[in-house]
């Protein structure tokens, strides 16, 4: 019984490890800046997703995937301007974001994001602000 309990705790610690991992996952000392078009916007637990074109510099489209903070943060923005429908499929994208570490890899987890010249606030609060995004 003790062998079994002892399991039970270490896979959830290390399933909670994999999970809240940042640093593992995501080159967190690093950004990056995209611009691109949105595909799609799912905003689940406990992480909303948004994923995303982008051309690069020879013009051929790469799919990109994006991950925000836990949920409940996110709903804290919904006091402030935006909601899930904020985002749609065919909106302009600026996205500045930690890119994943495996190279190549068209990942990233978002740190600031602009929609339609709109700056979205992506945890804990803020107003929304107009802001001048150009295309890359």
């Amino acid at each position: 019984m003790t062998r079994k309990l002892i399991a039970s705790f270490l896979s959830c610690g290390a399933l909670l490890l994999a999970h809240h991992g940042t640093s593992v996952t995501y080159e967190v000392d690093k950004t990056i800046t995209l611009t691109g078009t949105v595909t799609e916007f799912s905003y689940s637990y406990p992480h909303p997703q948004l994923y995303f074109d982008v051309k690069d510099a020879n013009g051929v489209v790469q799919h990109w995937g994006s991950e925000f903070g836990p949920t409940p943060m996110m709903m804290k923005n919904m006091k402030v301007g935006w909601s899930r429908e904020s985002i749609k499929a065919g909106d302009a994208l600026v996205i500045t974001c930690n890119p994943h570490k495996t190279p190549g890899a068209t990942v990233c987890l978002a740190k600031e994001l602009i929609v339609n010249g709109k700056k979205l606030p992506l945890g804990g609060g803020g107003q929304p602000t107009q802001t001048s995004a150009t295309k890359e």
